[in-house]
């Protein structure tokens, strides 16, 4: 078919399947449960469209006090870095074995209803591409992945995921050097001794198996709290790491925005985060926000609260990034969105 000046309109996408998940391997996943991508199909050398299935029921991203429990905006990131980690080692032809390093990623959400389950997984469409970074000597330095997001036919948002990437030996030895030792895996670290948590109910989990925070404290207009997550929990460390991840740092800072005082009922619908540091697993990591207000305890936020809130990652007095958060409020009247302490 040609349109009345002769030139063939462009085809459509091709729509992605969701019948399946793909090759583990291919998106860094040691669990099967964990691989939210099910087809990915390219559309040029550098694009692709994607699918993905959002689990109705997941013991970490299901895992939130506000009713309904939307999809996360975690779950959508995790999504989209899954298919550009793909899409690189397929279209890339970047070799698997290849360690990627989140050094940015950001979302935006536009229609915070969509993203509200039926009574089906979600089917999430993603429409992107990768572009091969290169180093001055032309080797692969990293790999850039803009993504769209769709599910049921309405646009919800984007994301862009930027990684480096490096060869496992070339990956084990710049460690060492940056380090002057090897650094310790998550598997050594089980038994590890914490502080005491701080409450599950007070940063918006069910489980506290998910709270990845200790104890708060607040000072001279601030809140900050170390970073101690769970190795054992298994959907935030599915395999064995030398370093804390990028969505354990994304999830530090939004559990320290609702001990700031932002409503566990409040969802996130934008994030922006630049981590400029490997963030060790045997130094203290604290997180700091600066209090809304005048810098004294906000017990809570009747009818308003800080639309976003940026939170910085400091471990041995170097910065390890920073995370910015924008929240919106839930509907009136839905569960959770009562006065919560900050505790």
């Amino acid at each position: 078919m040609t349109t009345p000046s002769g030139i063939a309109p462009p085809a459509p996408d091709p729509v992605p399947t969701f019948s399946r998940t793909i090759e583990r391997s291919l998106v860094h996943r040691a669990a099967v449960s964990e691989v939210l991508v099910t087809d990915l199909v390219p559309t040029g050398k550098e694009d692709f469209v994607a699918g993905a299935q959002l689990p109705l029921g997941h013991g970490y991203f299901s895992d939130h006090l506000r009713s309904p429990v939307s999809y996360d905006f975690l779950l959508l990131l995790e999504a989209a870095r899954q298919a550009g980690t793909a899409a690189s080692h397929r279209q890339l032809d970047i070799p698997q074995g290849t360690v990627f390093l989140v050094h940015n990623w950001s979302i935006e959400i536009d229609d915070p209803a969509a993203l509200d389950p039926g009574p089906r997984p979600g089917e999430l469409e993603m429409t992107g591409s990768v572009h091969r970074l290169a180093g001055r000597n032309g080797r692969l330095r990293g790999v850039d992945s803009p993504v769209s997001l769709r599910i049921g036919g309405r646009e919800i948002g984007r994301a862009r995921i930027t990684v480096g990437a490096a060869s496992g030996d070339d990956y084990t030895k710049l460690r060492f050097l940056q380090r002057k030792s090897t650094p310790p895996l998550t598997s050594d670290l089980g038994g590890v001794v914490r502080s005491r948590p701080a409450d599950a109910n007070a940063v918006g989990r069910r489980n506290p198996s998910n709270v990845v925070l200790g104890e708060p404290r607040r000072a001279d207009g601030a809140i900050s709290a170390q970073v101690e997550p769970r190795f054992e929990n298994a959907s935030l460390f599915d395999h064995t790491y030398d370093h804390i991840p990028a969505m354990v740092l994304t999830e530090a800072a939004r559990q320290l925005a609702h001990l700031a005082g932002v409503p566990v009922s409040a969802a996130v619908t934008g994030c922006t985060a630049d981590f400029t540091r490997f963030v060790e697993l045997d130094a203290p990591l604290v997180a700091t926000a600066a209090l809304p207000g005048s810098g004294s305890l906000p017990g809570s936020f009747p009818g308003s609260f800080p639309g976003s809130l940026s939170v910085d990652f400091l471990q041995d007095g170097a910065s390890a990034g920073r995370i910015t958060l924008s929240f919106a409020p839930s509907p009136a009247g839905a569960a959770g969105s009562g006065e919560v302490e900050a505790s």
